[in-house]
């Protein structure tokens, strides 16, 4: 019997994005809730006027607000009867770092790349 070394079994293994990555990746993964974010990022805004700006209902922004808001990208403050919504600078700029670090990781080829070399 013959045992593959224990490095080959671990350059085997598939490089799988941390979970926090495919969160904030999946939320930004909508054309409505990155224009709802790039308009956030102008000034701190509510829903109600973000939904006449996005051109959806509030009830449907609401949803996408939610998104950005579980992935840590826009934070709430209370502003009288309005909810205000704001960008998370730290959150957002970082994502280029760990989407690059993520494709730059090394790794094994498979079975179908290396027999087509």
């Amino acid at each position: 019997m013959i045992y593959p070394a224990s490095f080959v079994i671990e350059d085997a293994r598939p490089r799988i994005p941390s979970a926090e990555l495919v969160g904030v990746l999946n939320a930004l993964g909508n054309a409505t809730r990155l224009r709802a974010l790039q308009l956030i990022a102008e000034r701190p805004r509510s829903t109600q006027e973000l939904a006449r700006l996005v051109g959806i209902t509030e009830a449907g922004l609401s949803k996408h607000l939610q998104q950005l808001a579980a992935a840590g990208l826009v934070t709430t403050r209370r502003e009288g009867y309005y909810v205000l919504y704001s960008v998370v600078l730290e959150r957002v700029g970082p994502l280029s770092d760990a989407l690059l670090a993520f494709l730059s990781e090394p790794r094994a080829p498979s079975a179908s790349e290396e027999s087509a070399a």
